[in-house]
């Protein structure tokens, strides 16, 4: 084997060079993958292995003769012997001259010998007096090789940022590029943890997956941990001919270069990781309502950014596309006016956007898309470029009500579906806390609440906030939004619920609980019911109340199937469809048919339950949709039943 400067060629290079005519006899497909360090010509027609010298991976030129019966014995055991000491020296291969290329133009018995020895045959064309002459030109070759290596050294080197600690995130692509030119290779750059972090062609992935298992090297395959990178991060090379001296080295090099990106990589990867916590902490904080500690905690990443108090809230779904993606895009898009997080639950993507766009709990000014914070636009511009993606948005609120605005985006995100850019903001109708009577509604659910809301501040708190969301996502998903167990979120609302005397299992006591927190966070609690059922009966029959739920009802009063009649059994079957079709004398299918009739036409997602009496999935709403419903019908027939105390 030569020096790292001697690049030597394989016979498969030698092939496909017309000057050399040789080609590779049947049988012997394996032999180009054999490097060949020099050429040696046998003089005359008849050899022996006296005349051999030193041949280890050199190419023999021999030009057999006999054309009589005494000189074919004589020559096939001259030739037997000579070819056993070929392969003992382990030489690159026997090239044979003839007139014509093929298997037939050689001599059997050299034929045989050589494939029961294991020496790759080969036949040329040229003359031995030909190749006497064209023995230099492999001198040549090595020469224009060394050459290409340099001008290769040369391009990875100006494929590198001029400090590495200005690398972006395509330079580790850019080297996967070249080396894949240098080497006519596949190429991968991954870590068991990350993934795929460069790869070249974008196929090389699918290619590698087998390969990577037992991580076994061949002579075109190499697996290289990379220099200096103090992880698992591999490179896999697969090259279409046998690694030679400059291929090696031209790997080595590349893999220092990668480490050391790899590792600047890392780092930075390290502080964004430590942002994005610090930015989720944020969030989670805002959550329960806690936003003195949500400003002290973004105070050092971005000071000022949720000083002002107020915000808006959207949530952009990525479907099964990749998030990262998405982020990086949006928070481009966003800069530092808001506070972007990766929701901790889905695969979505939450911002929070200070604005003095409109007052707390009141739609915007303008009811079109064209009129939202420049936040908001540069969004929708993100999420309308991207395929499957969709946003919602919610009104102005509080900075304190952040988990009120998330459950108004997210039920908005369920509308945005529908929409041909595929962006919708929560309506700009009334609520219902919005037109109840302030002083009888806060009468009532401060006495429906008492059990709890006489409890320590930091308890009180504590669990009022989770029960909110409780009511809203599923626990599994409360769970990932606040940072806490499933089975916290699931013992704090059966300690609220027994507190209160209802049962949680019932729909309706949901609604009604649901109720009152969100009449309690609005307009507070500092009075007592005398007569609980009388305040709510007085509460949910002002001309205002009606007049919402008359509103909120109308779309479904023109469908011939009566939805309205639909939608109060199923309230009172508790969302199950088996037993609100076993009640009206339907089947499940037409019930189901029902409520996804109703959904688009209230804008809500009436999605509970409806494939027969399964656990509801984690992803679905719960009292956002159905609490205004459940009120609108009471209000406006008499009907669902809702237990006032």
């Amino acid at each position: 084997m030569g020096h790292s400067e001697d690049v030597m060629p394989t016979l498969g290079d030698m092939c496909g060079e017309p000057d050399f005519s040789l080609r590779i006899v049947e049988g012997s497909a394996s032999a180009a993958d054999r490097v060949v360090d020099s050429v040696r010509v046998m003089p005359g027609t008849s050899w022996s292995r006296d005349q051999l010298g030193e041949v280890r991976d050199a190419l023999l030129v021999i030009r057999p003769s006999g054309d009589g019966r005494s000189d074919r014995q004589r020559d096939q055991g001259a030739g037997e012997r000579f070819l056993r000491e070929v392969a003992r020296q382990r030489a690159a291969a026997l090239a044979v001259v003839v007139d014509e290329h093929g298997a037939s133009a050689v001599p059997a018995a050299i034929r045989v010998s050589a494939a029961r020895l294991g020496v790759p045959l080969l036949t040329t064309r040229k003359t031995l007096e030909e190749w006497a002459d064209l023995a230099p030109r492999l001198r040549e070759y090595r020469h224009q090789h060394a050459e290409w290596q340099a001008d290769q050294l040369t391009a990875l080197l100006n494929r590198l940022p001029d400090r590495l600690a200005d690398a972006d995130g395509n330079a580790m692509q850019r080297v996967a590029d070249w080396l894949a030119a240098a080497l006519e290779a596949e190429v991968l750059v991954s870590d068991p943890q990350r993934g795929v972090l460069a790869a070249s062609p974008v196929t090389a992935p699918a290619t590698f997956a087998p390969l990577l298992v037992g991580r076994s090297a061949s002579p075109r395959t190499r697996f290289v941990p990379l220099a200096a990178a103090g992880s698992a991060t591999v490179l896999s090379v697969n090259a279409r001919r046998p690694f030679d001296d400059a291929g090696t080295d031209l790997l080595r090099h590349a893999a220092k270069v990668l480490g050391l990106i790899d590792q600047i990589g890392r780092r930075h990867h390290q502080v964004a990781d430590a942002e994005r916590e610090v930015r989720l902490s944020a969030f989670q904080l805002l959550m329960i309502g806690e936003e003195a500690a949500a400003q002290r905690v973004m105070a050092g990443l971005a000071p000022g950014l949720l000083d002002i108090g107020r915000m808006r809230v959207f949530v952009i779904d990525c479907a099964e596309e990749d998030r990262e993606i998405t982020a990086r895009v949006a928070e481009e898009a966003v800069a530092d006016r808001a506070l972007l997080v990766r929701c901790p639950a889905f695969n979505h993507l939450i911002v929070m956007d200070p604005t003095h766009d409109g007052d707390p709990g009141h739609p915007p000014a303008a009811s079109t898309l064209a009129a939202m914070t420049e936040t908001a636009d540069a969004l929708r511009r993100v999420v309308t470029s991207l395929p499957r993606h969709r946003m919602g948005g919610s009104r102005v609120h509080a900075l304190g009500d952040a988990a009120d605005a998330y459950g108004e985006a997210r039920t908005a995100l369920a509308m945005a579906g529908q929409l041909p850019d595929r962006v919708a903001l929560a309506e700009e109708r009334l609520h219902l806390v919005d037109v109840l009577p302030p002083k009888t509604a806060r009468r009532w659910a401060g006495t429906l609440l008492y059990p709890v809301l006489t409890l320590p501040m930091s308890q009180r708190d504590q669990l009022l906030r989770t029960l909110d969301l409780g009511l809203e996502f599923r626990h599994n998903a409360v769970g990932r939004l606040l940072g806490i167990h499933r089975n916290t979120v699931l013992h704090r609302i059966n300690k609220c619920f027994d507190l209160i005397g209802l049962d949680r299992n019932h729909v309706l006591s949901q609604v009604v609980v649901s109720a009152a927190l969100k009449i309690v966070i609005a307009y507070g609690h500092d009075d007592l019911s005398v007569d609980q059922e009388a305040d709510f009966t007085a509460m949910v029959s002002t001309p205002e109340v009606r007049a919402w739920a008359d509103a909120f009802l109308d779309p479904l009063k023109d469908d011939p199937r009566d939805l309205l009649r639909t939608l109060r059994a199923w309230l009172e079957n508790d969302t199950h469809v088996e037993r609100t079709a076993t009640a009206l004398g339907l089947s499940p299918a037409t019930v189901r048919g029902h409520l996804r009739t109703a959904a688009p036409l209230i804008q809500r997602e009436l999605t509970l339950d409806l494939d027969g009496d399964r656990v509801p999935d984690e992803e679905e709403h719960v009292m956002s949709d159905v609490r205004p419903l459940a009120f609108a019908l009471h209000a406006a027939t008499g009907r669902p039943l809702l237990p006032a105390a």
